[in-house]
């Protein structure tokens, strides 16, 4: 059942021509948003401008529910060309880079009043999005409702030499915003080694993981291989290559050994190692 305000509720009940268009918000991994509208103009709502001119043009399929436990799912195709930027970025090449991978989409149908102006909205849909296809001047998202993450392994607790779980996740405890560090890039060895203007201790941020604010890889999210001589080395997708200015989070990896969730995060008290357990390896 989906709410609505009463003045929106009356609209709908009385006007026989209506007004209406979708509305998109876009939640990227790294933190950026996107608004955009599948109309001529530009519109305004909830202290935000959804883009139409001089935008992406989107399209979607229909949204399809239903009363048994499973995913909803909806398909959203993004037609760009390379003058379609997100923070300076095109963004068939933010797809390119997996920048879409693991984005949150809130659909919204928005409804207009005889002036252009927006009496309220119903949502739709919202679910995470992962690139289904692309080529050429158009990218598709495949959009799972949050039922999705019901899909997991049961029994959950396991039992392994090592950490089982996740580090900054709900389970391990740890709060990321306090090892999480903006940066900037400095210097360019590789596509995907730099040197950034903070201190870089050897080792410590081996599995981390570094998040683009800006430039090329603008919205890309990936692991850290190493930290060694103030440089950073990270896993790239592709040969985009970062430049000096660029600005980006870094944050610290775990081993998920005892000694690494003591002595880094002072974590032990959620740490779930079991050393002497053997593996599977072993045993077989």
């Amino acid at each position: 059942m989906k709410s609505v305000s009463s003045e929106l509720n009356t609209y709908l009940n009385t006007e026989k021509s209506i007004q209406s268009c979708d509305l998109y918000e876009l939640l990227l991994p790294s933190g950026v948003n996107y608004y955009f509208a599948d109309r001529d103009t530009n519109v305004d709502y909830m202290g935000h401008s959804y883009k139409a001119v001089s935008a992406p043009i989107v399209s979607r399929t229909q949204i399809k529910t239903s009363g048994d436990v499973s995913v909803d799912k909806l398909t959203v195709t993004i037609y760009a060309s390379k003058e379609d930027t997100i923070m300076g970025v095109p963004v068939l090449q933010i797809g390119h880079n997996g920048g879409f991978d693991g984005a949150v989409l809130h659909l919204r149908r928005a409804f207009f009043n005889t002036t252009g102006a927006v009496l309220g909205h119903v949502d739709l849909f919202s679910g995470e999005c992962n690139i289904k296809q692309g080529g050429g001047l158009q990218v598709q998202l495949e959009v799972k409702s949050e039922v999705q993450k019901l899909n997991t392994e049961w029994p959950m607790r396991k039992y392994y030499p090592q950490c089982p779980y996740t580090l900054f996740d709900a389970d391990c405890g740890v709060d990321i915003n306090r090892f999480k560090k903006r940066c900037k890039v400095v210097g360019v060895s590789n596509y995907n080694t730099v040197t950034v203007n903070i201190g870089v201790p050897d080792n410590e941020y081996n599995s981390g993981g570094i998040e683009w604010l800006s430039g090329a890889l603008l919205g890309q999210s990936t692991q850290i291989v190493q930290s060694v001589n103030g440089q950073v080395r990270f896993i790239s997708s592709n040969g985009a290559q970062p430049k000096a200015g660029d600005e980006c989070y870094i944050y610290v990896g775990c081993d998920k050994t005892p000694e690494c969730c003591r002595n880094r995060f002072n974590n032990w008290s959620h740490n779930r190692a079991t050393p002497y357990v053997p593996r599977k390896e072993s045993i077989q």
